[in-house]
């Protein structure tokens, strides 16, 4: 069986997202699935380690680490953990700032997440906010194909050149996490990084559009602008609004079925 790829993910993401049941067939793997799409078995984190508890007669030991938008649980365990890792873990004195790889799984009978750590070293803040970067650039992807699978079937997708198997997750998140939250997730980036930015108003966005894809000068398509203004983050019904708006206020005509162009 192929080593499962360690997901860049940030806490909040992570204790967003629910645990995947089991079949019930031979050698299956625990995932979790996460409201933005991603299907996750291993991880890669990064943060500060800011406590630790040692307990079962010195056999096993938790702590919290914190990647500064919540807090991941981890563990280790003396039987099975590798000895190197067990023995940092069992010498170290919070707070310590750590890159390291560990399995999800969930305990208790609310199936809280933890994460058995397989490997674990110590970082400086370069290594932390390069994950960072890393983590924020994998989930903006994410919410962009959301996005587009929010109003796009998955042939088109797939004929966009998406994976079927990120398609298969990401429709999967948007079947059990019945409100995607995409607003609340690009925030959340932003303030992390210190991005502050105006709002555009969306009448200006798709008037724009409208003039930019008239490219021949007889209007622009409909399924254009539909399209375009998916990669902005609109939902095609918003779209549907917006244009009606622009019709009835005259900003723009109909010079033929589903041709737009601006006066």
């Amino acid at each position: 069986m192929a080593r499962e790829p360690a997901w860049r993910i940030f806490a909040f993401e992570f204790n967003d997202s629910m645990f995947v049941p089991k079949t019930g067939q031979e050698k299956e793997t625990n995932y979790i699935l996460t409201r933005m799409g991603a299907k996750i078995n291993r991880v890669l984190i990064s943060g500060i380690i800011e406590n630790k508890n040692i307990i079962n007669e010195n056999t096993f030991i938790t702590g919290i680490v914190n990647d500064r938008t919540g807090t991941f649980h981890i563990s280790a365990d003396k039987n099975y953990s590798p000895l190197k890792v067990w023995s940092y873990l069992f010498s170290i004195e919070p707070p310590v700032r750590v890159l390291l790889v560990g399995k999800v799984r969930s305990y208790g009978e609310s199936k809280n997440l933890d994460i058995r750590v397989e490997n674990i070293t110590e970082c400086d803040s370069f290594i932390e906010d390069y994950w960072r970067l890393s983590a924020a650039i994998n989930l903006v992807e994410r919410i962009k194909i959301m996005k587009l699978a929010l109003s796009e079937e998955k042939d088109k997708l797939l004929n966009m050149g998406y994976s079927e198997e990120s398609l298969n997750s990401i429709f999967a998140a948007i079947e059990n996490f019945k409100d995607t939250k995409i607003d609340a997730y690009l925030k959340t980036i932003k303030e992390m990084f210190g991005i502050s930015q105006e709002e555009k108003n969306p009448e200006d966005v798709i008037l724009q559009l409208i003039e930019s894809l008239d490219f021949d000068g007889k209007g622009a398509r409909y399924e254009d602008v539909v399209e375009n203004a998916l990669k902005e983050g609109f939902e095609r019904t918003r779209v549907d609004e917006i244009i009606d708006s622009l019709l009835e206020r005259g900003l723009i005509y109909e010079p033929s079925v589903n041709i737009f162009k601006k006066l």
